[in-house]
């Protein structure tokens, strides 16, 4: 499999990543690829350093958006085996929100031929709270310089310290999102996350555009209306409950809400999915 990815793929992807503004230093990238041939050596065995580097997923699709491959340490996550994994698309593994988030991501990048970096997507692990993770995505080319598929990496929105997140930190941004992460069903004010993290307003203000680039309350909302996503999908609760569930004010604030951030009401976003 991946010999085939190689022999379709290598021989041009050099010229084509730096003909795209990918890479700066193109002798370099020839050196390699030159390295590799001239040793008959699969360059795409380098994809298991990846195996090895803590919290970091790689992965290859292919143009029809299916799984070709992962690193063997996105697999526990995903709960399938290599052979499990090969074809199925994000629709199969993951919730319908993240699918369409994924799918989105992969046609931009089939039709601008470009790569997509820093995608912030929001994941609820099996305790229903929230985690962020960064997705950095590059197309895949072959030799007529067609996009094939793309590659990626996925990692925990974090510096990586011996600690996947960054809110698990004990620092004082860190303490404010740890309590978004635990308390976002309920009410959150920003003096909360002031007294919590010990920062001014302005500080707490500043520390969350730097990091997340949103404000805090933006923050909350969007963990919110995210986690709302989820529930429209997979439950037939009504709005009012589903709006009281993920600590909106009521029913008209979680429509106005939602619809500010995901450009359709709740109830279209639901209907347009297949779920009623």
């Amino acid at each position: 499999m991946l010999k085939l990815l190689h022999q379709n793929c290598e021989s041009n992807y050099h010229t084509n990543m730096s003909d795209l503004g990918f890479n700066k230093n193109n002798n370099s990238i020839q050196h390699v690829s030159d390295w590799f041939e001239r040793n008959q050596c699969n360059s795409l065995l380098v994809t298991g350093l990846f195996d090895d580097i803590p919290g970091v997923s790689f992965f290859i699709k292919d143009r029809e958006h299916r799984l070709i491959m992962v690193n063997a340490g996105f697999l526990p996550r995903l709960g399938l085996s290599q052979e499990e994994l090969f074809g199925k698309s994000d629709f199969d593994i993951f919730p319908a929100r993240l699918a369409e988030h994924f799918r989105r991501d992969d046609r931009e990048i089939f039709e601008s031929k470009k790569p997509k970096l820093n995608i912030l997507e929001l994941v609820f692990n099996s305790q229903g709270l929230p985690d962020w993770y960064l997705t950095n995505k590059y197309p895949l080319f072959n030799d007529r310089n067609d996009v094939i598929g793309l590659m990626g990496t996925v990692r925990p929105y974090g510096d990586g310290e011996k600690k996947e997140l960054k809110w698990e930190r004990d620092d004082e941004i860190g303490r404010a999102v740890n309590h978004i992460r635990n308390n976002f069903r309920g009410e959150i004010s920003i003096s909360d996350l002031v007294s919590i993290s010990g920062l001014t307003h302005r500080k707490l203000h500043r520390g969350f555009v730097e990091l997340f680039g949103i404000a805090p309350m933006q923050f909350i909302t969007r963990t919110r209306i995210e986690a709302a996503c989820d529930d429209l999908l997979s439950s037939t609760n009504k709005l009012s409950v589903i709006a009281k569930e993920n600590g909106f004010y009521d029913q008209s604030s979680f429509t106005q809400l939602f619809r500010r951030q995901m450009k359709i009401t709740p109830l279209k976003y639901r209907k347009q999915k297949g779920f009623i």
